[in-house]
């Protein structure tokens, strides 16, 4: 009893230093770890069983992409893609946007949501100048579609690399299964959202004065880009073919990252750089602690309020609404991490499998309706204010983001109840 209230207390405090932006939370969540392991805790907690709470092949998949996509973004071919969505609009502002916001889709997906926003905020910033459209309405969209692309795909955001990982599930059925709903999604907020927009003579000839702009003026390196192109697609041929290969994907990430390096010629500490160590430290804590409140018994008890919910469909509705609801406020990261031995003991008891689609799906939108519910809503928020484009208060942005975030949980529940009914 006293190793269960220890860790609840050492749960909160993670989350206290996640939630109030105090102190650097990837540090302090990485400390919370290492004092799970020097108070001996959980006795098996040791250098010997290291791979028994840590995940390294999430670890290992995650560093491998984020040196690749780091080389790759040094060429200069984001840069180029997004000054060619500009180009693609041909003066028309709806049009304009629709295609910056399914780039933004379409790269999140393959590619961490970070660099993605990172790489088109300023383009939505400089749109929001140029034609006058408010800048916190294009950020929040720009993040939304993010999250959405990353939501697709196996390897888009780091909840779904967990999700992978643990349900030994393939690339293949994470594209089969979540992609159509995440594409239908994002055509039904483009809709929603860019309905009304219409462009009027002077905005139409600011914005063909911005699409003037050559994209290939953006590539800094051709010959080298094409070579990284040509890994990167292999790196994600061989997630797709990862069960015929029998490869962890965190191998051939691994493997495509030092063929990234030959090609550019740079060393491991050069590509040290590339890696978001935050990122990585932040979910190693955040491993540690989740392995610790699952051996004293903590997570069984959450297991057993959920599994006393017989029916499939009202199991399913439930993860969805919950696993969306906490990842608003405690981010979906953590969500997923707390989350996964409640879907692997239910397995065991014997629902189907496709819960792992209600978990992956509530977490990765429920994580769009607040300024933490990713790190590339944090990220987001932050470039706004730091250029110019105005300060997201938390409240402001839930009104904003919420009601589309609610949208989106109730599709995915009937979208996941169609997936179990028709056994696809």
């Amino acid at each position: 009893m006293f190793s269960q209230a220890l860790m609840l207390a050492i749960f909160c405090v993670s989350y206290y230093f996640i939630l109030s932006g105090r102190f650097k939370s990837s540090v302090m969540v990485f400390l919370m770890g290492l004092i799970v392991a020097f108070m001996k805790i959980v006795e098996d907690m040791s250098l010997e069983n290291l791979s028994q709470f840590i995940d390294f092949n999430t670890i290992g998949l995650l560093a491998g992409m984020m040196i690749i996509v780091g080389l790759l973004k040094s060429t200069g071919f984001f840069q180029f893609v997004a000054v060619y969505a500009v180009k693609m609009g041909r003066g028309d502002i709806r049009k304009t946007l629709s295609l910056i916001v399914i780039s933004i889709a379409l790269l999140s997906a393959f590619l961490d949501n970070v660099t993605t926003i990172l790489i088109f905020a300023p383009i939505l910033l400089f749109i929001s100048d140029t034609v006058g459209i408010d800048a916190k309405y294009l950020m929040v969209t720009g993040i939304i579609a993010s999250n959405l692309g990353g939501a697709s795909t196996m390897i888009g955001d780091p909840p779904n690399i967990i999700i992978g990982s643990a349900s030994k599930l393939s690339f293949n059925s994470f594209i089969i299964h979540l992609a159509p709903v995440c594409i239908l999604i994002l055509m039904l907020m483009l809709f929603i959202w860019f309905r009304k927009m219409n462009s009027d003579e002077s905005m139409r000839e600011k914005i063909k004065k911005l699409a003037t702009t050559d994209p290939k003026s953006a590539i800094i390196d051709k010959k080298k880009m094409i070579a990284l192109l040509f890994v990167f697609l292999g790196v994600i041929f061989g997630f797709a073919l990862h069960e015929v290969l029998d490869y962890e994907m965190a191998l051939i990430s691994m493997a495509g990252a030092t063929i990234a390096l030959v090609i550019y010629g740079k060393s491991f500490e050069e590509a040290a750089k590339e890696v978001e160590w935050d990122t990585l430290f932040f979910l190693i804590g955040l491993f540690m602690i989740t392995y610790a409140m699952r051996k004293v018994g903590l997570i069984d008890y959450l297991t057993n309020v959920i599994s006393k919910v017989h029916s499939p469909i009202i199991l399913m509705t439930t993860l969805i609404w919950f696993s969306g609801i906490l990842a608003m406020f405690l981010s979906a990261v953590p969500t997923v991490i707390i989350m996964i031995p409640v879907v692997q003991t239910l397995l065991l008891m014997g629902f189907t499998p496709v819960i792992w689609w209600a978990l992956s799906l509530g977490a990765s939108l429920g994580a769009n309706g607040t300024t933490i519910g990713a790190a590339v809503n944090i990220v987001g928020v932050s470039l706004l204010g730091k250029y110019g484009g105005g300060t997201v208060r938390f409240v402001s942005y839930m009104k904003r983001a919420a009601p589309i975030t609610l949208l989106m949980l109730l599709i995915a529940n009937i979208y996941v109840i169609f997936i179990y009914l028709t056994g696809w």
